[in-house]
């Protein structure tokens, strides 16, 4: 009977000194409210944060499309925060979302916190170098040569973006053409005067990674054998299509034709750019179907039509005079506060993007304020790739430049 005791009083002693807690842990999971998101695309996927504010020990999860599985999750209170990046027609979205302060109690045998969340959108493609006045025909005192005309596209973001269904056009002055008889809300549109070139692709053909550059030529030939000007045999695009050719322009080179979707002013189809020694031009991304030749607005200037493209899909804009007078800008400050002039025609100049910083794997980072008075200068000799940037991972040809 004693070893009984002895026993029962030893088993007790020892219960009483196991005074370790029972850890209690939260069945959790997270769902991702993207009805703020509006026209920018979901992700897919997201990071998601959780701190416990009182340990500040952070777990982070991943969750694929809006849904989390469910985790084991100590009670406390959290600050919960969801991330994302994503890309579509040239703009970089970053993705984000939080709820402070949410207590998880060990009461709860599951819970589910619902993060709403919005996007911001910046435009990762920006217009780099551009040759647009022309240069002189080789042993010629006085012969331009218009066709070494050049835009070279660069990727400014922390994100890959793709250049398919991108637009190139040129943009008339607001002070002088006006469509607000024909269009609802024309305070919202800028208005294409010539041509849009669009980059063809389905949606991913063309990637385009951070630190990277496309280039659109006029014509993708050796410009140097005729004039004094530049090889732009190696860019990526070209603006030489059947409807060029047919009016007698030169064959198509080797780059990829760019697609001609609209012809406003057809009569300057010879100069596949349409103007030359100054205008203002746009890069953008369409978010609704352009209208079709024909169908043109036509502007308080009789016989003078234009296509309309909302401001919001415009990536990059700005403005090239020719001569120093500020009135004759035609962009209006919320697409280009600025403006810059290069020489008369045939001088072969460019103007060129600043450099603002220099990341840590090499690659820059380009001015942009949004005034290209102070962003841009003009270089005597244009180039591209210049600062090294690299040409994309889809990209052919080999000739170094």
């Amino acid at each position: 009977m004693k070893k009984i005791i002895l026993a029962a009083l030893v088993l007790a002693a020892f219960c009483a000194c196991d005074k370790t807690p029972k850890v209690v842990t939260v069945k959790w999971l997270v769902e991702i409210d993207e009805s703020a998101l509006g026209d920018a695309p979901s992700p897919g996927a997201y990071k998601v944060s959780l701190t416990n504010i009182g340990t500040e020990e952070v777990k982070e999860i991943s969750v694929v499309g809006t849904r989390s599985e469910a985790i084991d999750i100590l009670p406390g209170v959290y600050n919960i925060t969801a991330q994302a990046h994503g890309s579509l027609g040239g703009k970089a979205y970053n993705y984000i979302g939080s709820l402070s302060s949410v207590t998880i109690s060990g009461l709860q045998d599951e819970l589910v916190s619902i993060v709403e969340v919005s996007a911001t959108a910046s435009s990762a493609l920006v217009f780099k170098e551009i040759h647009y006045n022309a240069s002189m025909v080789s042993g010629s005192a006085s012969a331009r040569y218009l066709k070494d005309s050049f835009f070279e596209i660069y990727n400014n973001s922390e994100e890959t973006v793709y250049a398919d269904g991108i637009c190139l056009g040129d943009v008339l002055s607001h002070k002088v053409y006006d469509f607000s008889d024909k269009l609802p809300n024309a305070s919202d549109y800028v208005f294409m005067g010539t041509y849009v070139w669009q980059i063809p692709g389905s949606g991913k053909d063309y990637p385009i990674a951070p630190g990277e550059s496309f280039v659109i030529a006029a014509s993708a030939i050796d410009h140097s054998k005729t004039a004094e000007s530049l090889d732009l045999s190696t860019a990526e695009f070209e603006t030489i299509c059947d409807k060029y050719k047919e009016k007698g322009g030169q064959p198509d080179a080797n780059a990829v034709n760019m697609a001609l979707v609209c012809t406003i002013k057809e009569s300057g189809l010879g100069n596949q750019f349409g103007r030359f020694t100054d205008a203002a031009w746009a890069l953008f991304y369409p978010s609704v179907p352009l209208r079709k030749d024909g169908e043109y607005l036509e502007s308080n200037h009789a016989n003078n039509y234009g296509l309309e493209v909302l401001k919001t899909d415009i990536l990059d804009a700005i403005d090239l005079l020719k001569t120093e007078n500020p009135d004759d800008k035609r962009l209006e400050p919320v697409l280009d506060a600025g403006w810059i002039k290069c020489a008369t025609t045939g001088g072969n100049q460019s103007v060129v993007r600043k450099v603002e910083s220099t990341r840590a794997d090499g690659s820059i980072i380009l001015q942009d304020t949004n005034n290209t008075t102070v962003d841009f200068t003009v270089n005597d000799k244009p180039e591209i790739r210049r600062y090294g940037v690299k040409r994309p991972s889809w990209s052919t040809w080999t000739t170094a430049q």
